[in-house]
């Protein structure tokens, strides 16, 4: 004889089933083909890193994009002075995000691209790509001098993020979390 403890068990497995699946779904991954590519570094007085996402948007976030909805690509990137038998000395890690915004009435979007401290204004939607998931000769600052003949590792990751929204827009628009996604880490190797 099931008893109301029992008949309760199948209901309640099935609820952290749900709320297992949920969990893991809404957590960011890592995205199948978004990928740091084209890495490039100078060092003068100065170190500069330039690079690019690849595959970073796809068909339906460009048009959320398109219809207002606003997103941001967050950059992170660690430098380590790479160290025989000891584990790597960590000089400095930076963060930076890129963030686009569509206005509907103007018909272009404004991309706020924070190392250089920058809005640019366009209505070309491939221009609007590029200057989201570029990153030119960003300064990797405040550093120490890195020494000649010492190796180095420059790191760089990034994530996809919608911008938060208002708690009511949140709820309705909960599946925009599903287009959260990070690439794998890039590690450039560079001898001063």
């Amino acid at each position: 004889m099931l008893t109301t403890e029992n008949r309760n068990i199948p209901s309640i497995k099935k609820a952290l089933t749900l709320a297992a699946v949920l969990i893991v779904l809404s957590t960011p991954c890592i995205a199948a083909g978004a990928r740091i590519e084209g890495v490039k570094v100078r060092y003068d007085s100065n170190l500069k890193v330039s690079f690019i996402v690849a595959d970073a948007f796809k068909k339906d976030m460009e048009e959320a994009i398109q219809s207002g909805l606003p997103a941001s690509f967050t950059f992170l990137v660690k430098l380590d002075r790479r160290r025989d038998l000891w584990f790597d000395e960590r000089l400095g890690a930076w963060k930076f995000n890129h963030t686009v915004k569509y206005d509907a009435l103007k018909e272009e979007y404004e991309v706020n691209i924070e190392e250089k401290n920058l809005k640019e204004r366009t209505k070309d939607h491939a221009e609007m790509k590029r200057l989201m998931t570029t990153g030119e000769d960003v300064v990797i600052s405040p550093l120490p001098a890195l020494n000649p003949g010492e190796g180095y590792n420059l790191a760089i990751k990034a994530k996809l993020e919608t911008v938060n929204l208002p708690p009511i827009l949140n709820y309705m628009l909960f599946f925009v979390k599903f287009w959260d996604f990070e690439t794998g880490w890039y590690t450039y190797n560079l001898t001063p």
